[in-house]
């Protein structure tokens, strides 16, 4: 329940996992700089736990923009939006639609990412862009037109609390007798991916070591990926593909000794609760530099980003000095 005269700030991120996982850290900063205030996430329905187990959310409310992105849907979301005439309105990646929304819900500040004839519906304080160039500080920077103030680097938080479910139990047992290392080598950009050689590469290396590997991720390119790595003959790994919701997800990754992962949600996971990643980024077409935009601060993660001699060589040698770290501990 909002309380009287609180100030309520809305986050519009109707995108993926990644995209708002990485928002974490506004959520941190209006909470810094507005202790009181109440912070709602607007996301798509099959990313609500992503949300809403943030350090700092304090509710949740879904747009399908599937099934809803139609003039009756857009109605009846406005009309049952529970938050009329917010404090103010963030709305990421400059959505048009999200942009309407916060204008029709009466926000006193909309500021977003957006140039040219949408920053028309922006309210008088405009967002300077390309001050930062880090995807979550560009994210968190939106606050800055309304208190004047730089904000503050922090880590993302994923607090996914007790979870008591089988696949969680299954797993906490293997870590109690084994060192366990996650594995996430695909997205859903082929030209990120790890190629299939060097995946089967790794488990076969990391089995022969004495550790227990798990395959973590979900959906068609997930499960075509494994059975890929099944067909070179390599089984000596738990399959988890599409196994476990995303509180799951980040119980495991919390209780594991480590994380390779590629550049995707499972990646950004991992880093919220605090697990060391090897992050393999790949080139791929792009405007903008992809490991300085999205890649993790090794100053705020147990983490080490290979952008190049993407070898498994060097993926385990990293891992190996990764693990010889202490833990970062977030939040």
């Amino acid at each position: 329940m909002q309380k009287s005269n609180q100030k309520v700030f809305l986050i519009f991120n109707t995108a993926c996992i990644g995209d708002i996982l990485i928002n974490n850290a506004l959520c941190q900063n209006i909470k810094h700089f507005y202790p009181d205030s109440k912070i709602v996430f607007i996301v798509n329905p099959l990313y609500r736990d992503v949300a809403l187990y943030q350090k700092d959310v304090d509710d949740v409310v879904c747009f399908d923009r599937k099934k809803d992105n139609t003039l009756k849907g857009w109605i009846k979301f406005l009309y049952n939006f529970p938050y009329k005439n917010p404090y103010a309105s963030f709305v990421i990646y400059a959505n048009d639609r999200n942009l309407i929304f916060s204008k029709l819900l009466g926000a006193k500040h909309v500021v977003s990412h957006a140039k040219g004839l949408l920053s028309l519906l922006h309210t008088k304080e405009q967002y300077k862009m390309n001050e930062y160039e880090h995807i979550k500080d560009k994210s968190s920077a939106l606050i800055e037109p309304l208190t004047g103030k730089s904000i503050k680097d922090l880590p993302i938080v994923y607090e996914p609390g007790i979870v008591d479910t089988p696949i969680v139990k299954t797993i906490a047992e293997l870590v109690l007798k084994n060192d366990v290392i996650g594995l996430c080598p695909f997205s859903n950009f082929i030209l990120k991916d790890m190629p299939v050689e060097l995946s089967v590469e790794i488990i076969e290396r990391l089995s022969k070591s004495g550790r227990k590997v798990i395959l973590l991720g979900a959906g068609s390119v997930a499960r075509n990926y494994a059975a890929n790595i099944k067909k070179h003959g390599c089984i000596d790994f738990i399959d988890l593909v599409d196994a476990t919701d995303f509180r799951e997800l980040a119980v495991i990754l919390k209780n594991i000794k480590a994380l390779i992962s590629v550049d995707t949600g499972t990646m950004h996971f991992a880093n919220a609760v605090g697990c060391p990643v090897v992050d393999v980024f790949y080139y791929y077409p792009s405007k903008i530099n992809v490991v300085k935009s999205w890649a993790p601060d090794s100053n705020l993660y147990n983490a080490v980003t290979i952008s190049d001699n993407q070898t498994a060589d060097n993926i385990l040698a990293n891992l190996d000095l990764l693990l010889s770290k202490r833990r970062v501990k977030v939040g």
